[in-house]
């Protein structure tokens, strides 16, 4: 078997023994301490699961819900424990091909243990998390969290941050990431987030191989042909890219901090949806958020000034962080909004709306182009000692 069959087979044999996971799961409903639908979140169980007495939760009513990624949903909850009037829960998601994404990509697994890695005291703001478990056998998780639609702002990518918000955010996620900084608790407990199996790895270049070798979604009219051919590299040598990254230094990052995740209270930012949370250089986190959520004529008034202040937060907490290769970093690390943008888009309105997609792939195009971030990225890995072969080509 040749190494690309091989690959192929193992990416294969993943989302087949996933497919049928999922499906025992759904079909097997006892056995399981956590619940696979937001019906089953009943009083009896929030109780057990809060640690507080049986008695002590009267009803849960559901307010609302929806599922994509997950299933979401806001709860009333009536109970003279001291619990919050209202919850917001995040469970499997309700559609069985989600369902089966979710496991693929370890999704609910990724956002238990990035709850639990910020903790009590979290360095940057993120809802109250009441819960955060997994059943590993079954691939089931659940959060319990602060019910924030009172009190927080929430906006989509067809809007903008402004200068002010946008330094915020980037203060914000120097914080994130100098309390992770090269942290010897990816070793240890936050293992899960800094490590992909080899599985993992294929399933994600077969994706982006179906999404990229040939774009004609509804936004393939935003990327010029030349552009179009440029972000292959991403399947061609994804192996040397995930080397070159590697050996930065690595921290918690977010993954996916556009302004759909985030929230603002006060003008300050907060983090929501940590499903692809993972270890990694923090400057991708910077450069993810700035392309999708400022527009485009305000960011590049601005951006290298949010590098710098990055890096000076960085510096004056401790972290070696030498500014101007950071807007190298910065500049090759705008392809993975790009990514990210072009496949969500080609995989449909199943996963955002139209208009979304659209603003995001305009905005990931405009800074690529701006940038020449694909031939950078391309120097960069060439640069890299020794990567490992890429089993796909």
């Amino acid at each position: 078997m040749t190494p690309p069959v091989r690959a192929t087979a193992l990416a294969l044999g993943t989302a087949v023994r996933e497919a049928a996971r999922a499906a025992a799961d759904r079909a097997i409903p006892y056995d399981t301490k956590i619940p696979l639908r937001v019906r089953d979140v009943t009083a009896p169980w929030l109780a057990g699961a809060l640690g507080v007495p049986g008695d002590a939760i009267d009803a849960v009513r559901i307010l609302g819900q929806d599922s994509g990624t997950a299933a979401r949903a806001r709860i009333a909850v009536s109970s003279d424990a001291g619990l919050p009037a209202t919850l917001f829960l995040k469970l499997m998601p309700r559609n069985y091909l989600q369902h089966v994404l979710m496991n693929v990509f370890r999704l609910g697994v990724r956002e238990v243990l990035a709850y639990r890695a910020l903790g009590e005291s979290p360095p940057v703001r993120v809802p109250h998390c009441h819960l955060a478990e997994m059943d590993p056998r079954r691939g089931r998780c659940v959060l319990i969290l602060e019910d924030l639609s009172a009190t927080a702002e929430f906006r989509t990518v067809v809007d903008s941050v402004t200068r002010a918000e946008a330094e915020a955010v980037a203060d914000a996620l120097a914080d994130l990431h100098v309390a992770f900084w090269n942290s010897r608790r990816f070793t240890g407990d936050l293992r899960g987030l800094a490590h992909r199996s080899a599985a993992e790895i294929r399933v994600g270049d077969l994706v982006r191989r179906r999404f990229l070798a040939g774009i004609d979604g509804h936004c393939a009219d935003l990327i010029p042909e030349s552009i179009q051919q440029q972000c292959r590299i991403f399947y061609r040598r994804s192996a040397e890219i995930d080397a070159f990254w590697a050996a930065q230094p690595q921290t918690l990052i977010h993954g996916d901090p556009h302004l759909g995740n985030l929230f603002f209270t006060d003008g300050r930012p907060g983090f929501l949806d940590w499903q692809v949370a993972t270890a990694g250089p923090g400057i991708r986190d910077l450069a993810y958020f700035a392309t999708v959520s400022v527009r485009p004529e305000l960011l590049r008034e601005i951006e290298h000034a949010l590098v710098e202040r990055y890096s000076a937060r960085l510096a004056e907490a401790g972290v070696e962080a030498d500014s101007e290769r950071m807007w190298t970093l910065y500049r090759a690390a705008l392809t993975e909004p790009f990514l990210a943008a072009v496949c969500t888009a080609e995989a449909g309105e199943r996963m955002q709306p139209r208009d979304i997609s659209r603003v995001g792939v305009q905005r990931a195009v405009a800074a690529v182009r701006t940038h020449d971030s694909f031939a950078l990225l391309a120097d960069l890995i060439t640069d890299t000692a020794d990567p490992p072969p890429n089993i796909l080509e």
